[in-house]
């Protein structure tokens, strides 16, 4: 039964109601799971998990002063942070800063897409800092307002829409220097746009090709 608000689903979840664990884990696994996906292909089904249980162990800290979408993914942009820095712990350095492909050492088209252009996507979107991928993705794929983003980031709404436009732009760049088919070179950012749109219409879809060999 998934009936309840995610905040009442939460709080049965706590108080030892399993099914409404399972309602809140159907009603995000996707989102989750994609979120991970883009950035740590062959690692993600770890953190997926590690998410919703450190959801249920912080539940207490969720008030509702921001909305539940804000609260998850704040959690897990911890949990990727924190993964990046136990791979990289005899390093000094800031991940939000690299990019997804540089921290991962895996390659973009390990995400399967049946459009090529939604694969160059994908390899683009890694290509970016990490910063900058996830402030497309969760405006593009996750709904999050630029309002929610900004509280998120702890940063101005007004900011968080310039960032959002400067990204997409570093996008189509990143894009044009991965295509090789002169079709695309008449692309622009209502294209980038719309081409983000319609990889959120299949999130639940995605799926990652075998990692390459050690």
């Amino acid at each position: 039964m998934d009936d309840g608000t995610d905040l009442e689903l939460l709080e049965r979840w706590g108080d030892g109601d399993g099914k409404a664990g399972e309602a809140l884990a159907r009603r995000y696994f996707v989102a989750v799971r994609a979120y991970f996906m883009t950035k740590v292909p062959f690692d993600y089904e770890d953190l997926v998990q590690e998410t919703f249980s450190r959801l249920l162990r912080r539940r207490e800290s969720f008030q509702g002063r921001s909305s539940f979408r804000v609260f998850l993914f704040g959690i897990a942009h911890m949990v990727l942070l924190e993964f990046f820095r136990r791979k990289r712990r005899n390093e000094r350095f800031e991940p939000m800063e690299s990019s997804a492909a540089d921290l991962d050492g895996g390659r973009a088209s390990s995400i399967m897409a049946e459009r090529e252009h939604h694969r160059i996507l994908f390899e683009a979107l890694r290509s970016l800092v990490l910063r900058e991928q996830e402030l497309l993705e969760l405006y593009y794929w996750q709904g999050l307002t630029a309002g929610e983003i900004a509280a998120l980031h702890e940063a101005p709404e007004p900011t968080v829409r310039t960032r959002i436009r400067a990204a997409l732009k570093r996008l189509g760049k990143a894009y044009f220097e991965l295509s090789t088919t002169t079709h695309d070179r008449g692309a622009d950012e209502d294209d980038f746009e719309g081409w983000m749109k319609e990889i959120q219409a299949g999130l639940g879809d995605l799926r990652v090709a075998a990692p390459p060999p050690a």
